[in-house]
């Protein structure tokens, strides 16, 4: 049966339409199986996007609801969320925050993602993604290098490590795409706040609020249970 989830376009979650202080959405149906490229019907859903390669949980592990961020180190507006993502994060300990690397900018975003992932096997994942988040305008590979070394990776290791572990990167960025692409999702960023899907930018208080919903809607199955 296909995964079920809620649009809510990018015009809804910057304040532009909201009714009766709720927001206007659209309820769509995510493609699987053959639709959904190589993954099965399983993973297109809010617990199945955070299995697999692909799901890198930056923040609060144990949390009650997932925000998921498709994103890209030099999109503009991924920039100017992350942020709020980090405030969200650290003012509710239950928003588990999951990144999935989709450099869709050029050559200079698959190797800032690459360093990126790398320092997840020098434990400075956290650092250097802030590093590479906080570096303004066009990214080259030696801009990359130093804002990641300054957050404390070492280089050296680093693309030693990603030369002998090529493969788990490739399935990162592969798993990342298909996905992306079976939620019809048109570019970074794009999230997934449990059931709903939020294709681009998305502020602080819309964040607060579809996180609250998702809390209000699982509260409400479980009294009905």
């Amino acid at each position: 049966m296909p995964s079920r989830f809620t649009t809510i376009t990018a015009a809804a979650a910057l304040g532009a339409v909201i009714i009766g202080g709720y927001l206007a959405v659209q309820a769509v149906t995510a493609p699987t199986g053959a639709e959904a490229g190589t993954r099965p019907a399983a993973e297109m859903t809010p617990g199945g996007l955070v299995q697999g390669p692909s799901a890198v949980v930056a923040e609060n592990p144990d949390g009650d609801v997932t925000v998921i961020e498709y994103f890209d180190y030099q999109c503009p507006i991924c920039r100017r969320v992350h942020p709020d993502l980090k405030r969200l994060a650290e003012e509710d300990e239950g928003v588990r925050i999951v990144h999935k690397h989709w450099p869709v900018f050029g050559a200079a975003s698959i190797y800032a993602s690459k360093l990126a992932l790398a320092a997840r096997w020098q434990d400075r994942y956290r650092e250097v993604h802030d590093a590479l988040m906080r570096l303004p305008g066009k990214l080259d590979e030696e801009r990359v290098r130093e804002a990641a070394r300054s957050a404390g990776l070492d280089i050296d290791k680093a693309e030693k490590d990603l030369d002998q572990r090529a493969d788990e990167v490739e399935a990162v960025f592969d798993e990342a795409a298909i996905q992306a692409h079976s939620l019809q999702f048109q570019g970074t960023p794009s999230f997934v706040i449990g059931n709903y899907l939020v294709p681009g930018g998305i502020d602080y208080a819309t964040m607060r609020r579809v996180v609250k919903d998702v809390r209000d809607q699982k509260r409400e199955a479980e009294e009905t249970q």
